[in-house]
């Protein structure tokens, strides 16, 4: 068996024996996995909020099974960063964290990652929502009685002006 695969099948068995006890030993949140939800191929980073000391995240949902997690001045704990497999199948997978003596475990839901099934067609052009009645075709008739009324007042208006200054029309 493959090193990274006996880590993993190592992480696997550790968390099944240590799922029992993991309430005990660890709080919620304990574990974090950011983003929580990924598609295969997308990074996420894994933080143990209470390790002390170096220690590695695994999850049957990560390239080479194991991640180290190393100290950084940006976290409290302990983090690392894993990259989902690409053959990871839609799904929530557990995180397993040890730090020294330290265990605890968190999630990570893994979504679809296929653009889109065979046979459908791929959106083009914007979203049909509309632009109120800007879209629709133009109205000969509502362009014209607007261009008579645009013009009866600007004919109305050259009249009112010659009246004030005394000329007879």
């Amino acid at each position: 068996m493959r090193l990274g695969k006996a880590t993993v099948l190592g992480l696997v068995v550790g968390a099944a024996t240590f799922g029992m006890a993991a309430p005990a030993m660890a709080d919620p949140g304990d574990v974090i996995v950011k983003p929580a939800q990924a598609r295969p191929g997308d990074k996420v980073t894994v933080v143990g909020k209470k390790c002390q000391v170096d220690g590695e995240a695994g999850s049957l949902a990560f390239v080479g099974g194991a991640v180290p997690l190393n100290g950084s001045e940006e976290v409290d704990g302990r983090a690392g960063l894993a990259t989902i497999k690409k053959d990871t199948f839609p799904g929530t997978y557990t995180v397993l964290v040890r730090c020294g003596a330290y265990r605890a475990t968190g999630e990570v839901r893994v979504v679809d990652g296929k653009a889109r099934p065979m046979g459908q067609p791929t959106p083009t052009g914007g979203a049909a929502t509309g632009l109120g009645g800007g879209t629709g075709g133009s109205d000969t008739a509502l362009l014209a009685g607007g261009g008579v009324l645009l013009l009866g007042g600007i004919g109305a208006g050259a009249i009112a002006v010659r009246r004030r200054n005394g000329a007879v029309a």
